[in-house]
């Protein structure tokens, strides 16, 4: 009776182990399936998000791209916009360049543009158009001012009086050039372009000056590369229509610095 008991109480016990197995048999293959599952899950996402990361920095360079041009077109658009309004501060300020000495040369070395009026035009026609008259009746008006010195030399029966000689004018001595200097001019406080180009102008003008070249006009600082038979001074810039505005502010060999006080 215990030997049957006891086969009984074995059979059970292994049902129980086989149902168990069974069990872990199942719930392996339950998280094998859930790690290929997750595996391709994975795969996928990665793939997606390379294909997003792709799809964004492509966006992003074209955007970029766009915004390159926009400026591009904006920088030129705006180097317009300055090149006319220089113009038109040019046109404004032309009567003060034009007692100064000529615009138009000045203008066109320092890259600015200067029209005159048709006023000036009108005027320098009417100049021309006299100047061609008054030579065309210059050698009438001699020939009857001679015929009237010999009537009057043929009845008074005397020599004509001698014709003074003029006396020769000293010419100045010639500038020597053979000791070449460099000065670098820097004005601070330049208010416009006009009062540059009066400035620049003045100094070509000086005698031991051969180039006056512009280097820089921003601001209102004004620098000038000027070469000539000597530096330039201070003294050299007395007769410039502004130069009771000069303050001295640096003299040097080859550097003069000076600052333009305001009106």
């Amino acid at each position: 009776m215990s030997a049957s008991k006891s086969k009984s109480q074995a059979e059970t016990d292994l049902d129980l182990a086989r149902e168990r197995l069974s069990f872990y048999e199942q719930f392996d293959e339950i998280i094998r399936q859930n790690i290929t599952s997750s595996s391709a899950l994975l795969k996928e996402a990665s793939a997606r998000l390379d294909n997003d990361f792709a799809a964004e920095r492509s966006r992003y360079r074209a955007l970029l791209s766009d915004i390159l041009d926009d400026l591009t077109a904006l920088q030129s658009q705006s180097e317009k916009l300055a090149r006319r309004v220089t113009d038109a501060l040019d046109e404004l300020e032309g009567g003060e360049s034009a007692s100064a000495g000529s615009v138009a040369p000045e203008a066109t070395a320092l890259g600015l543009s200067a029209e005159a009026p048709p006023e000036a035009a009108a005027v320098v026609h009417a100049a021309a158009s006299t100047r061609k008259r008054t030579e065309k009746a210059r050698p009438a008006e001699i020939a009857a001012v001679e015929a009237v010195e010999a009537v009057e030399i043929a009845v008074v029966e005397e020599p004509p009086a001698p014709t003074p000689v003029a006396a020769p004018v000293a010419s100045p001595e010639p500038v020597d050039f053979s000791n070449p200097a460099t000065t670098t001019l820097l004005v601070h406080g330049v208010p416009r372009a006009s009062a540059a180009l009066g400035l620049k102008s003045y100094i070509e003008k000086l005698d031991f000056v051969s180039t006056v070249e512009p280097r820089e006009f921003a601001a209102g600082l004004l620098r000038l590369q000027i070469d000539g038979a000597r530096p330039l001074g201070l003294d050299d810039l007395s007769g410039w229509n502004m130069a009771d505005r000069i303050q001295l502010r640096n003299a040097g060999t080859d550097l003069l610095e000076v600052d333009l006080a305001s009106a």
